[in-house]
């Protein structure tokens, strides 16, 4: 399940396909099913085929994460199924902590379980998890801000998406982990997280990058606007944030931007004094 679950419903960009499928026929070649689970794990392959060529990519992730569960000697319950089918989706994996944060919870496909109310979400700003060591129970997660609890959360929220504005102005820069739980009355459901760096003045620090490439050389520009056109991709879910370091990356954008406009003052500088002594001979 670690392989597949958090991947499906925690990130912006999901982990590809192909990369699921392998770490799950790696699952079944190490397991080598037989008897009943083997009959249980031939009818998930079929319907991840049907998925597949209907184009269904969402139904394969949740076939491939029963079909992970099955292997694990675990059944696959509807609680388990409505926690895989969760998701935090946002326009700004890299936001501006200076105003309210906005995600959505949403769900990529609808879970064979029966809720008869609508639900209450609990979301929690936590520092990064520590790498997990084999054969050790994951250390406690730390807890940055509890950014507080939210009624009548659709049961469809395909359909009706819960929309959040999270207050986050008094968060230090840097990257953290959102997790969102969903609870029936007192029972959890699930809970979906999204990896998130969040940064004071970002909007502000991105368009001064922007307005100083368009005066800089253009040999410049291209350093300049890398972490913006970066952070505009993994805003987008084309690329991971992993594959993103905002701390170091704004911060040698803004040193070549710097380095820039002080040779394009010192040029200034140098002309205008071959100006003004062209002038004073002219005067003599």
């Amino acid at each position: 399940m670690c392989a597949l679950v958090p991947a499906a419903a925690g990130a912006q960009a999901l982990t590809s396909l192909q990369s699921l499928s392998v770490s799950y026929n790696t699952r079944k070649a190490t397991v080598r099913p037989e008897g009943e689970l083997k009959a249980r794990i031939d009818e998930v392959d079929q319907q991840i085929a049907a998925a597949r060529r209907l184009g269904q990519n969402a139904e394969v992730r949740r076939l491939m994460a029963k079909g992970t569960t099955l292997l694990a000697g675990r059944e696959w319950t509807d609680a388990l199924d409505y926690a895989t089918s969760l998701v935090i989706r946002t326009d700004h994996v890299i936001g501006d902590s200076a105003k309210p944060y906005p995600i959505r919870l949403e769900q990529m496909y609808s879970p064979a379980i029966q809720l008869q109310r609508s639900l209450t979400a609990h979301a929690i700003l936590g520092a990064r998890p520590a790498a997990a060591v084999a054969g050790q129970p994951a250390p406690p997660q730390i807890v940055v801000k509890d950014l507080g609890r939210f009624d009548g959360v659709a049961r469809d929220l395909r359909e009706s998406p819960y929309l959040f504005e999270l207050d986050v102005h008094d968060v230090a820069d840097g990257t953290y982990q959102l997790a969102i739980e969903v609870m029936d009355d007192t029972r959890p459901l699930g809970t979906a997280t999204l990896t998130v760096n969040l940064r004071k003045g970002l909007d502000d620090m991105v368009a001064k990058l922007q307005a100083g490439a368009q005066r800089a050389p253009a040999a410049l520009r291209a350093d300049i606007l890398f972490p913006v056109d970066r952070m505009q991709n993994v805003n987008r879910g084309r690329l991971e944030l992993r594959t993103f370091d905002p701390d170091k990356d704004f911060a040698s954008a803004q040193a070549v931007l710097t380095a820039g406009d002080r040779r394009q003052e010192s040029v200034r500088d140098h002309e205008g004094g071959l100006q003004a002594a062209l002038h004073a001979r002219v005067g003599c």
